[in-house]
């Protein structure tokens, strides 16, 4: 009788814990957050931005459903994918360009590049751009909404320089942002794509009104007064992983992105969408 107390008792353990792991890894959180702004045209007072962040090829149901009709329910204007939509340790490949062929159906969406994609040689590039999704690659578009616009600037992972034309890290991003920046009027409201939040001091260089970025996976485990336990680029014990950062005139919003990549499981720390409502004061 005892062993088989003790069997059951172990049997419950183990159910209850894969529960919460599964609970801890695929439940969507929806954060969001307005972002006030003097520069902002009229017109874009009350305009919805949806960002993906840090995908890894996760797949969220069948045809990623349940990620889409999370999204869906936001009535985003605009999509934004910050990077790292595919892992190069297990690619990913079909759950990721499942989810940008729907959402391209029906919003326009904008990528740039993680880490993660670089290290694959780039070769999902042409197919995103096959589905119709726009790759910002150290440029801008500007981005129309009822006659008035604001500049939307992507910049590259800085391993593209490093490892392409050998520059540190900090000077590719300055490299990458002086390009994105050539064509943009300084007047403009700048929203730029970034997929690495430890450069903030960077983009406060530049003067970017608002910065989207992931990589930090949140911290990975969450535990309480820490910004999690180790992100990638910041190491152990990490200060820039999730919400939201003021530098000087620009304001960082680092999502805790939606996979994982050499660490399997999130503690404390849900997959996260980031829906952002621009606002005029």
């Amino acid at each position: 009788m005892r062993k088989r107390t003790r069997w059951l008792v172990s049997l419950g353990v183990f159910a209850l814990g894969s529960w919460f792991l599964y609970r801890e890894n695929n439940v969507i959180d929806v954060s969001r957050m307005t972002v006030t702004s003097n520069r902002l045209p009229e017109a874009f007072d009350g305009y919805r931005v949806v960002q993906v962040a840090d995908l890894h090829g996760k797949a969220f149901g069948n045809e990623q459903e349940r990620l889409l009709n999370k999204i869906d329910r936001e009535k985003p204007d605009l999509v934004v994918m910050t990077g790292d939509l595919i892992d190069s340790r297990r690619n990913g490949e079909e759950a990721a360009l499942t989810l940008m062929k729907a959402l391209v159906d029906r919003y326009p969406v904008y990528f740039v590049t993680g880490n993660h994609e670089v290290r694959l040689n780039l070769t999902i590039l042409p197919k995103l751009e096959q589905l119709g999704v726009t790759v910002l690659r150290n440029e801008s578009r500007v981005i129309e909404y009822q006659g008035q616009s604001i500049s939307l600037l992507g910049i590259d992972d800085p391993t593209t320089t490093r490892w392409r034309e050998g520059l540190s890290e900090p000077d590719g991003i300055r490299q990458s942002l002086d390009q994105a920046l050539q064509d943009v009027s300084p007047d403009a409201f700048q929203l730029l794509l970034a997929h690495r939040p430890e450069y903030k001091s960077l983009y406060a260089e530049r003067s970017i009104d608002l910065v989207l970025s992931g990589h930090a996976h949140g911290g990975q485990i969450r535990l309480p007064f820490t910004e999690g336990l180790y992100a990638p680029g910041q190491g152990f014990f990490p200060t820039v992983t999730a919400g939201r950062y003021q530098e000087q005139q620009t304001e960082l919003i680092v999502s805790r992105g939606l996979g994982n990549s050499l660490f399997p499981f999130r503690l404390f720390n849900h997959p996260e969408l980031v829906v952002l409502t621009l606002k005029r004061p």
